[in-house]
């Protein structure tokens, strides 16, 4: 049975609404086990499976910088906390976080580790073909 777009806004914990064409495609996910990305391995890449809830999430921010955000405000941190636990200046951490970075995709995976996050690279076919997904950066590099 499809969710409304306030049922969905409870499961993802989201503060807005998630507009038509969302609600349409997190219910044509719904129940599905994974996405399969297909046919990736002959070219070097790894496709990794997601549930609809993980896409769910991934949808919630806008941004690399909105992204870091949550998991600072995740880990309950402030700025300069952030800063002390993951190595870095309080100015790095606010330059990562806005909406507006310009990050190179090594800052990305590099900045997910140091906050106990794996980074990937998800490419969505805007009309058919597989979802690709790559891991920026590896854990102990």
């Amino acid at each position: 049975m499809s969710k409304t777009p306030q049922e969905w806004q409870v499961v993802l914990g989201i503060d807005e609404l998630p507009d038509a064409q969302w609600v349409e495609m997190l219910n044509a996910l719904e129940g599905k086990g994974t996405i399969d990305g297909g046919g990736l391995e002959a070219q070097g890449l790894t496709a990794s499976a997601l549930t609809p809830d993980e896409i769910g999430v991934a949808l919630v921010v806008e941004s690399a910088g909105a992204a870091f955000r949550a998991v600072r405000q995740d880990q309950q941190l402030t700025v300069r906390q952030a800063a002390e636990a993951w190595g870095v200046s309080p100015g790095r951490v606010s330059q990562i976080e806005a909406a507006d970075a310009n990050l190179y995709l090594s800052t990305v995976g590099s900045a997910a580790l140091r906050m106990g996050y794996r980074a990937k690279l998800l490419l969505e076919p805007l009309e058919s073909g597989p979802t690709i997904v790559a891991t920026l950066g590896e854990v102990g590099s």
